[in-house]
């Protein structure tokens, strides 16, 4: 019962989320001047935040709920919508999923907290809530329910909350497509046949993706870190934030680079991806998260992928359709740790076809991209190069 409900609140504020930032990108795209809206929209956040009582809560404090029952404010429900919304109106460089697990945490916890759970039935509730609002934004309800799980602790997983967060992701899920949300997915062109060659190329695309995930991480990381020692108020380091980002735009003479760029990643799985592009939305996106705008990571991640498999597919002989799904997939699994969600991930995308390929990709990209990732309160359990425990937080 208490899934439930938390799959039908996460999946009705879900929807209101996704029209919210698909109606502020439309007017965007046809009022482009908002765009030096930017630095005063990263003071406002910043107010807002210090407003509500809620500065320096992310993601990380979600992971920290579960792990080890740390009690998430109502009040960042409304910060990260609001935030996260702003910034792109104006054009910051983010994505929605970090909104999503951060507002679907805090519901499923404040709703547990409403149904009288226990310390370690909240705990379920607010992995029951990241599962229903992510599973409500992108339409994957398998990925969402097994990236929940597998995002706290790689190598083990709450197996006793399941249940819970297949119910509210598919509740999620169901009520957003009331409303006409149609889930993501993409058609990938010239798959190849399976050959000992194809899974070389496959492979040697998996390395790449693995060393361009850890540069990932460590910008999004370093960014904050620099902003935070060169610029300490947060209220002029968002506006100075806000003002590189605008003028990085003008000079790059595009604004494909603004906002999450999902028509960008459309693109590039049809085929198409200019060769600077990966590089351009790493700096965009850490010029924005690291300055205080609200987001997040993943579908920045997915951009990077697939424009970098795009272009590095085409050099190894692949069709620039799969190398831009490959890159995506294996991107995802590098910056996140979830390989077993990177590989439902790829199905509920872009279908099974090429399954093994992806499973070759989404398994050189884990083992090879190290202790790093986009959380640094998410732990790793296990070695990912021996059966060794280590128990160690992401780098």
């Amino acid at each position: 019962m208490a899934a439930s409900a938390i799959g039908v609140v996460c999946g009705l504020i879900g929807t209101m989320f996704h029209f919210g930032v698909h109606e502020v990108t439309a007017f965007r795209g046809t009022h482009p001047w908002v765009l030096y809206l930017l630095p005063l929209a990263g003071f406002v956040i910043v107010s807002f935040y210090k407003l509500t009582e809620t500065d320096g809560l992310g993601t990380d404090d979600i992971i920290d709920a579960v792990h080890e029952g740390k009690r998430l404010p109502i009040l960042l429900l409304p910060a990260i919508f609001f935030g996260t919304v702003l910034t792109h109106l104006c054009g910051g460089s983010a994505g929605r999923e970090g909104a999503a697990l951060q507002m679907g945490g805090t519901i499923g916890q404040c709703m547990g907290r409403t149904f009288r759970l226990d310390d370690r039935d909240l705990r379920v509730a607010t992995l029951a809530g990241m599962a229903a609002f992510f599973s409500a934004l992108f339409g994957t309800p398998l990925t969402a329910t097994v990236f929940a799980l597998e995002v706290i602790s790689v190598g083990v997983m709450y197996y006793s909350a399941i249940v819970p967060c297949v119910i509210a992701a598919v509740v999620g899920d169901r009520i957003s497509s009331l409303f006409g949300i149609a889930p993501t997915e993409f058609l990938l062109t010239g798959v190849p046949e399976g050959s000992a060659l194809g899974v070389a190329k496959v492979a040697l695309l998996g390395v790449l993706c693995a060393v361009l995930s850890i540069l990932f991480c460590v910008c999004m990381h370093q960014s904050a870190a620099l902003y935070k020692k060169l610029i300490p108020n947060k209220y002029l380091c968002a506006a100075v934030g806000g003002l590189l980002v605008a003028l990085l735009t003008l000079l790059v003479g595009t604004r494909d680079y603004n906002g999450a760029g999902m028509d960008v990643i459309a693109r590039a799985v049809a085929g198409q991806a200019r060769p600077e592009a990966f590089a351009l939305k790493i700096l965009f996106t850490a010029l924005t998260l690291g300055a205080g705008f609200k987001g997040g990571e993943i579908v920045p991640a997915f951009f990077t992928g697939a424009t970098f498999g795009n272009v590095i597919g085409k050099l190894l002989g692949l069709s620039p359709s799969f190398g831009a799904g490959l890159g995506l997939v294996a991107l995802f699994c590098g910056v996140t740790n979830c390989p077993v969600s990177s590989l439902i991930l790829s199905v509920e995308l872009f279908g099974a076809k090429g399954f093994g390929f992806f499973a070759v990709v989404v398994a050189v990209s884990f083992m090879l991209s190290g202790y790093y990732g986009l959380y640094s309160e998410q732990k790793i359990v296990y070695s990912k190069l021996k059966p060794e425990f280590i128990d160690k937080k992401v780098e």
